[in-house]
């Protein structure tokens, strides 16, 4: 972590807040903010190696336990409805291991749910979007926002929030790799490929090598199968037929994205849409995809200077030659035809220090391409009933569907939650100094978190570095989210467990380690 720069970011949230921070009595708040954060989220710097030092145990095989801990962390509070894989469930009917709908960048994706927590809320808020579609969430939910995430409660009648048509997610999904071949794909249909209808995809060459490479790509950058097919067409320069290999395939899903990528224009029918595209800024969020679009244009619409020399991009297309020379950092050159461009790609375009240039920028691209859309938020309606509500932990992804609309089931307050933690093991050849115990805890404790993954963190750890016969973790803590904030419930205590080997297998073990910390 960067002191100064969190000194800056400190200052800039002071002002935001309205307050100013040269004042008296705040001149010295970003460097203490910026301090405390340190000590806060220092976890991030450590490894449990360096602070499980091992050694013999000298033949000690009974239960040891370090009590009573004292920590803090940060967590998030989430509960909601959601769309499953098999259709939409309630939430009582989802179980551990069931796949729920999300979305990445707007493809909607697969993700598990790992764990489920319930708990009574005092109040909820209904959500109404201008299709009718609503949803029933706890006040404090994040919802996917053109601007972040946003809380239920503080959402406006106007708003917009981002919503996949649920009937859509019965459609197969092709996936999206961002990978050279995704980039090759792009450069050739941009250069000698044409989409039509919003879903006709059609590529032809006169090089079979050259249909066979497209083929590859085009496999490897959506896992979908394509044929070559042998035709014969018309060239009104030879006044005879010639032969050909075309490959085209129908996918709307597809075409929609490479014409985003390209930023084609829309309904144009039947026509080609690749010959007004614009150069995919996609393309420059890696070397290998920058790569992989210059070769499949080159490959359409280029020619190669053999081994020594780089290659040339060919194009009448001016836009997309000014946008590509000042990415190359390169002139336009002439060619004896008057509407036809021309761009030299040196085979070192990507070398910073070439020739004085800075060589390939890597960029950050939003990558919104798929089938998600924002609608307004018509009626906003806050629930004052006690409801079950229920929380799902899900991985790779941490986002799911409710009706279509994105919802985070876990986003940081930035709010500590404090407590103590109990860890018990019974060694097998290896121990800890008793030290070690409580750093482990401090290590994952100052990070972002929340409860059940902190838990299971710490016995994890233990379990993997020491080997133990059995291990066991218990934390109990009050969370300020819920304090300070939301239900606003003082009183409430959340206590977590997780046991390893004897703690788990052994009922016996379990309740001697559990008398003993109580």
């Amino acid at each position: 972590m960067d002191q100064k720069k969190i000194e800056k970011l400190a200052k800039e949230l002071l002002k935001e807040i309205g307050e100013n921070p040269n004042r008296e009595g705040l001149e010295k708040t970003p460097e203490r903010i910026a301090k405390s954060f340190l000590k806060i989220f220092g976890g991030y710097s450590q490894t449990t190696p360096n602070i499980l030092t091992k050694f013999d145990g000298e033949n000690y095989y009974e239960m040891i336990i370090c009590k009573d801990i004292d920590f803090y962390s940060t967590c998030v509070p989430c509960d909601q409805y959601i769309n499953s894989i098999n259709g939409a469930k309630r939430a009582r009917e989802i179980k551990v291991g069931n796949q729920l709908w999300t979305s990445k960048n707007g493809i909607p994706v697969a993700t598990t749910v790992s764990q489920i927590t319930t708990h009574t809320a005092p109040k909820i808020v209904k959500i109404t979007l201008e299709n009718n579609i609503s949803i029933r969430v706890t006040s404090d939910h994040p919802i996917k926002c053109p601007c972040g995430w946003i809380e239920a409660n503080d959402l406006q009648i106007g708003d917009q929030v981002e919503f996949i048509n649920p009937k859509s997610l019965s459609k197969k999904e092709y996936p999206l790799h961002l990978n050279y071949h995704l980039g090759y794909v792009i450069g050739a249909i941009a250069s000698d490929g044409s989409i039509q209808d919003n879903r006709r995809i059609s590529l032809e060459v006169n090089e079979e090598s050259l249909a066979k490479k497209y083929k590859i790509a085009l496999e490897k950058a959506f896992n979908i199968d394509v044929k070559i097919q042998s035709i014969q067409k018309p060239s009104g320069f030879l006044k005879k037929k010639i032969q050909q290999f075309r490959i085209r395939f129908v996918s709307s899903q597809i075409a929609n994205r490479i014409s985003m990528f390209l930023e084609l224009p829309k309904n144009l029918g039947s026509k080609s849409k690749t010959q007004s595209f614009k150069f995919p800024k996609i393309v420059l969020t890696s070397k290998r995809l920058m790569q992989g679009f210059l070769d499949g244009y080159i490959d359409g619409d280029g020619c190669r200077k053999g081994k020594s020399g780089g290659n040339i991009i060919l194009s009448s297309n001016r836009f997309f030659l000014e946008e590509l020379a000042e990415i190359l950092e390169t002139k336009i050159m002439k060619t004896q035809t008057s509407s036809v461009g021309c761009i030299y790609v040196s085979k070192k375009w990507y070398k910073p220090g070439w020739y004085n240039k800075h060589g390939f920028q890597q960029q950050e691209i939003s990558l919104n391409i798929g089938e998600s859309s924002f609608k307004k938020v018509k009626k906003i309606e806050k629930i004052i009933q006690k409801t079950k509500v229920y929380s799902f932990k899900c991985s790779p992804y941490p986002t799911f569907l409710i009706s279509g609309i994105l919802t985070h089931n876990c986003e940081h307050h930035m709010q500590p939650f404090f407590g103590k933690i109990s860890i018990g093991y019974i060694p097998d050849k290896k121990i800890v100094g008793i030290s070690k115990l409580p750093r482990i805890v401090e290590l994952f404790s100052r990070r972002l978190q929340n409860q059940e993954r902190l838990t299971t963190q710490i016995a994890d750890t233990l379990n993997k570095l020491l080997k133990p016969k059995g291990v066991g973790v218990v934390v109990r803590a009050q969370h300020l989210c819920m304090m300070a904030r939301g239900v606003e419930k003082q009183n409430t205590i959340m206590i977590t467990s997780s046991c390893k080997g004897l703690f788990k297998n052994n009922s016996k073990t379990r309740d001697e380690f559990l008398r003993l910390i109580e």
